[in-house]
């Protein structure tokens, strides 16, 4: 829901219920967050550069096949392997600070539990995010990814490409029924009155969602032609202590 239409909604409910509007609180403590952003484009094209170097050869999607490691039901999934230092270092801080970003927010809200028990402060930096593992996924029409969920404490998704129709087959299917095709869907918790246990998102080039790793979702396939290319990563937190503890051993 947007905001303007969360604006309308909560006006109707004050003129509704007859209550001044000082009086309502709206307020959301049993779902799981998740930040969306979006990638500069320099991020994209390091990415792309390693994906359109290893996807199309055999011979290097055979090396660096991460699929092993996952649940997808499409063509390939594969490492990134980035030669460039100055680009690597790049991708991984744009990611670390989005994990940061997420902390932080989680931290603000009283909401960063496992961080906080094992000593964590309020300010933490991208020298507290470890990057686990980041691969890219290449589906094609009809393929998916089923319901799965991630190791870490965050996990993340960035699109890269989109085939060119899926916008025209989106805007066709959304006329007579639920859009869904290529589209990501995470669920928590059962259906009950009042609440939804999904949310969708549709994806756009230069999207990134960051999640808890524990958070289910799924891919939905699509019916038309080219490539959905995304990339997906698994990040730990690490506490400045535990930091410390690790250069004694």
């Amino acid at each position: 829901m947007s905001e303007k239409q969360k604006d309308v909604s909560k006006k109707r409910y004050i003129e509704d219920s007859n209550m001044s509007e000082n009086q309502v609180k709206v307020h959301t403590p049993f779902s799981p967050s998740i930040l969306e952003f979006r990638v500069p484009q320099k991020f994209l094209n390091i990415v792309n550069t390693s994906g359109d170097a290893v996807l199309p050869d055999d011979g290097l999607s055979k090396k660096f096949d991460f699929s092993d490691n996952l649940v997808g039901k499409v063509s390939k999934e594969v490492q990134i392997p980035i030669m460039e230092n100055s680009d690597r270092n790049y991708m991984s801080d744009i990611i670390k600070g989005a994990c940061v970003g997420y902390l932080k927010n989680m931290i603000e809200n009283n909401r960063a539990y496992e961080w906080k028990k094992q000593g964590g402060g309020d300010n933490p930096t991208t020298d507290n995010i470890h990057l686990a593992q980041s691969w890219i996924v290449s589906q094609y029409k009809n393929e998916y990814n089923p319901w799965h969920k991630h190791s870490g404490n965050f996990s993340g998704v960035c699109y890269l490409k989109l085939p060119e129709g899926m916008q025209d087959h989106f805007e066709e299917e959304i006329k007579d029924h639920y859009p869904a095709s290529g589209l990501i869907e995470f669920s928590y918790g059962e259906p009950a009155d009042m609440r939804s246990d999904t949310l969708m998102f549709k994806p756009e080039v230069g999207m990134m969602i960051v999640f808890p790793s524990w958070l289910k979702h799924t891919v939905y396939p699509f019916y038309c032609d080219g490539e959905r290319r995304s990339m997906s990563f698994n990040a730990y937190f690490v506490t400045d202590a535990q930091i410390e503890a690790r250069k004694k051993v």
